[in-house]
């Protein structure tokens, strides 16, 4: 397992990172003022405004690559095994969320975020028990 860990390491990485920039983007293409009523009042408008909106559809085009990425790591590792890294996009978000639309991040969803790792590191070495 730790062998496939290793060489899929990378493509985690990759889905990982792609994620994370998916998301930043899609924020920022939807951020703005009385977006809400655009959303829930007219659904056909909602897909017009992805449509025509070049940062939401550089955010899907972001989460697609890290789905392919994703579908490889799936084919070398186990489910159980492998989706719990998926958890990093938690931490990377946080950050990014602060850094890039300057969200307050309290100190309780900072520990509900180290709790996150620790569970990650937990499943991370549950291999060598294999």
């Amino acid at each position: 397992m730790k062998g496939e860990l290793l060489n899929s390491l990378w493509l985690v990485g990759i889905s990982l990172v792609m994620s994370v920039l998916g998301q930043t983007v899609i924020k920022l293409g939807v951020s703005g003022p009385a977006r809400e009523d655009l959303f829930f009042t007219r659904p056909v408008s909602l897909i017009l405004f992805i449509a025509q909106n070049p940062k939401v559809l550089l955010g899907l085009l972001f989460y697609g690559l890290g789905s392919l990425a994703w579908i490889v790591v799936l084919s070398r590792l186990e489910l159980s095994y492998a989706y719990p890294f998926v958890a990093i996009n938690f931490i990377l978000i946080a950050f990014i969320s602060r850094l890039v639309f300057s969200e307050t991040i309290s100190g309780l969803r900072w520990l509900g975020i180290a709790s996150i790792c620790i569970g990650i590191l937990l499943v991370a070495y549950s291999a060598g028990g294999k």
